[in-house]
Order: C-alpha cells, then structure tokens, then sequence
C-alpha cells in the first residue's frame, strides 16, 4: 500500500514535469531515486527503514511510468518515423521480456548467498540506467518552460484529453482493462497460484516460463497491429481475463495454468495496444501527462478496495472470488458496450439532424 500510494500521488505530477523539463531529465531522475531505493532496501533491516526506501523506489518508477513511452514515440515523430511505433514497441517488449526472464534466474541464485544482494545488483543497474540516460539525445518536440503555471495547467490537460468527446470511449476500455489488471497482478495471481498447488519452485518455473513464451508475443505484436485496431486488441485482453478466472471453482490445476498462461503471453500485445491507442490521439507536449493520468486512474481502483479484495478473498475463498472477479469484469464490459454502442448512435443522428438543418 506505502508503494501504490507513493506511486499513485506521485504518477501525475512527474508525468507532468517530463512534458515540461524534458524526458532526458525525467529518466534520470527516475534512475538515480530506484538506484538510490534499490540499494536502500538491500541493507534495510526495521519496517520503517524497508518503507523509506519502498517510498524512493515508487517515487523513482512514478518518474519513469510514461516517460519512457512518450521518449520513444516522441524521438520517433522528430525523426518523421511514428509509424514505426508498433515495430518499436514490438523489440522493446521482447528485450524486455529476455532481461527479465534472466533477472528472475538470478535474482534467485543470489539470493540464497544473501536476501540483500539481488536489491544491490538491482540497483547498480539502475546507475548503469543513470549514466545511459545522460547521454541519450532529448527530442525536440513541443517543448515548454518550466512554471508551476504551467505545471498546474498540464495536468489538467492530460485528463481533459483523456475524456474529451473523440476519446471518452477509448479511455473507458482503457481503464477498464487496467483496473482489472492491477487487481489481478497485484494480489488476485499470487494468491490463486499458491490456491492452485504450486509452490515456491513451481512458481519460479512458472513465471519464468511465462516470461519466455511472451518474447515471441511481444515481437508479434507489430504484425498483429496491421490487421486489427489496437482499441480491439485491448478487449480482447478483457475477455482472455475474464475467461481466466471465470470457471475457477470448477477447473483443476492443469486448465488454469494453461488459460494463465495464454492470458500472460497475450500481455505484451495488450500492453502495446494500449500504449499506442493513447498515444494515437495526444500531441507530444502532453504526452507524458496522458500515460502517467492513465496510470493514476488504473490504480485508484486497487489503492481504495485493496483491503476489501484481501478480506473478500479470505472470507470467499480464492476460487469463489475470482470467479465473482470475472463476472464483475465481464459485466462492465457489457455495460461499456452498451454505452459505446449509444453514443455511436447519438453522434449518427446528430449528423443526420444536422445534414438535415
């Protein structure tokens, strides 16, 4: 909760500061405060000191939460190249995959030599992330001077164009499809994992195994781009989680883990849909603003309930809960697509109405 709260009252505001004193600065900021944290909790030894530095750690990945994104695609629009957005987005998600399925190895092996060492191998490479960041190129799009006025009027901005009349449809899904996610990464995984039979090492090979299968997705991605609307792609992502945990009081072991894992290979397509249906629709000098807004509003959902979800799943059991999980989410989505359907409609006849007048 220390960390989803820091993070949370933190994701707008940095994301803000990105579009005003440059994406160079912002990354690395965010590395050297997750250096700074990282190191920290290595050495932690009380809750207070372990909450101190979890605190850095959030702040340090609320500065990079959407700079990153808006980095890419804006050094790609100076380059007269936004298009190859997806291809871009397709090669990040596979290296980023490969290093974690490396650090997940790892980070077990050093651990057992001592619990401190994987945080300070962390966060040496995150001062590796530090000095990189110092010499990448900074793009030179749309950028303004730094004011608290206009720090005020950007973040407004970020939200007015997430539910402006063009967008108010995508941002719903969007916000759907992660609110739903968080809870489900957060707690709902870890917990049903264990409630269906594995244990530490068979969930090491698990995530691990996940992580693998999700290169060859996440390079995909590019092509799958071309054939369907990324908006598309992201309720396919709600009905593959929905299916997930739909039947679970029902299913054994073996079921679950396969929807499981055809729900976490599908991850890097749905991430990149998202990424790039926000991006579609914002201009580059408030482009860090919208992905750290999104970023806020996907979290509110688990920071509020997050001691609900935990008692319900206690009290219900994990498999009886989840499967309530599903229908929650699959409702919604019938109730979103009733909605979108009747703004379809409206806007239909008010330019009928307006041909007519």
């Amino acid at each position: 909760m220390v960390g989803l709260l820091t993070g949370m009252v933190a994701e707008v505001p940095t994301g803000a500061l990105a579009d005003l004193i440059g994406k160079k600065r912002t990354l690395a900021i965010a590395f050297a405060l997750t250096a700074a944290g990282e190191v920290a909790m290595a050495f932690s030894s009380s809750f207070v000191f372990f909450s101190l530095a979890y605190v850095v750690m959030g702040l340090g990945y609320s500065f990079y939460s959407g700079t990153i994104d808006a980095f890419m695609y804006d050094s790609l629009v100076e380059d007269g190249a936004e298009d190859r957005y997806p291809a871009v987005l397709s090669r990040s998600s596979a290296y980023l995959n490969i290093s974690t399925a490396i650090a997940t190895i790892v980070g077990g092996l050093l651990y057992r030599f001592w619990g401190g060492l994987p945080f300070l191998i962390t966060g040496l490479t995150k001062i590796v992330g530090l000095c990189i960041s110092l010499m990448i190129k900074e793009p030179k799009v749309d950028t303004f001077v730094f004011s608290m006025s206009n720090f005020l009027k950007q973040n407004m901005k970020g939200l007015a164009h997430l539910f402006n009349r063009n967008m108010v449809d995508k941002t719903l899904l969007l916000i759907l499809m992660g609110s739903f996610s968080t809870v489900a990464y957060e707690i709902l995984d870890d917990v049903a994992v264990v409630d269906w039979g594995y244990n530490a090492t068979g969930i090491s090979i698990l995530y691990t195994a996940v992580i693998v299968l999700s290169v060859p997705s996440g390079l995909f991605y590019d092509r799958v781009a071309r054939r369907i609307k990324p908006s598309l792609l992201v309720a396919g992502g709600i009905l593959i989680l929905g299916i997930n945990y739909l039947f679970a009081p029902l299913i054994n072991s073996f079921i679950w883990t396969t929807i499981f894992l055809v729900r976490v290979v599908y991850g890097p397509i749905k991430k990149a849909a998202i990424t790039e249906t926000i991006n579609q629709g914002v201009t580059s000098n408030i482009r860090a603003t919208t992905l750290s807004t999104y970023e806020l509003l996907i979290r509110i959902p688990f920071v509020v309930f997050g001691v609900a979800i935990g008692s319900a799943m206690q009290g219900w059991g994990v498999r009886n809960f989840s499967m309530i999980f599903s229908f929650t989410l699959l409702g919604f989505f019938a109730v979103y697509l009733l909605f979108s359907r009747l703004r379809r409609r409206l806007a239909v006849r008010e330019s009928v109405d307006f041909g007519v007048k």
